[in-house]
């Protein structure tokens, strides 16, 4: 398991999942908005809901893992803050 996984504000989220190679999808409904990750034939489409203020570590791990990235991938995208 990924240690230090910093509590993030929605735009820091966004960004550091940008640098990863994930692409916004389409306006979900609400607050929320999908974004895409697109590997080795795969598609994952995550829904992010941007009305938080902040997002918690738990938070913020749940969304990696669903977009399939494994725990030396997120280390690595943690390190680039």
């Amino acid at each position: 398991m990924p240690k230090n996984i910093p509590s993030l504000k929605p735009r820091q989220l966004i960004k550091l999942l940008r640098s990863a190679g994930i692409e916004y999808y389409r306006q979900g409904k609400g607050d929320h908005t999908l974004y895409v990750r697109r590997w080795n034939n795969n598609k994952k489409v995550v829904p992010i809901d941007t009305g938080l203020s902040e997002f918690s570590s738990v938070y913020v791990l749940r969304i990696f893992r669903q977009f399939g990235f494994n725990d030396q991938e997120i280390e690595e995208i943690i390190r680039k803050t």
